[in-house]
């Protein structure tokens, strides 16, 4: 529990420090409900890595979940950022980058499951 509370304190910290350009890779949305939506989806690319690591090591250190994070999270945690002026483009990519994140979880898990099956 206590490891879960720094993880979020330091995730809410991290998000609080980069409003400014948060804000930013959407601010010409002048609909608030698109501009609602596309908060949910940029706060669920940028914590991507954090509870893609809960998901995957539960707690072990791994270069592979290193190399994840590397490969496929930072770029999604870019396009996070980066200012796209068209809104349903904007959305597409993070809606993409959250699939990507999806597919990578599950990928992992199932690859888990048979190697504990292998084994045991």
């Amino acid at each position: 529990m206590r490891r879960a509370a720094t993880i979020l304190g330091t995730t809410l910290a991290a998000l609080m420090i980069s409003a400014p350009a948060y804000a930013y890779a959407h601010d010409k949305v002048t609909n608030p409900v698109l501009h609602a939506i596309l908060d949910v989806l940029t706060l669920a690319v940028v914590t991507a890595p954090v509870w893609t690591a809960f998901a995957w090591s539960r707690g072990r250190r791994s270069a592979a979940l290193m190399l994840l994070i590397a490969l496929v999270q930072v770029p999604a945690g870019v396009l996070a950022f980066v200012p796209i002026p068209d809104p349903a483009l904007h959305a597409a990519a993070l809606i993409t980058s959250l699939a990507v994140t999806a597919t990578s979880i599950v990928y992992v898990r199932r690859e888990a499951a048979v190697a504990v099956e292998a084994a045991g």
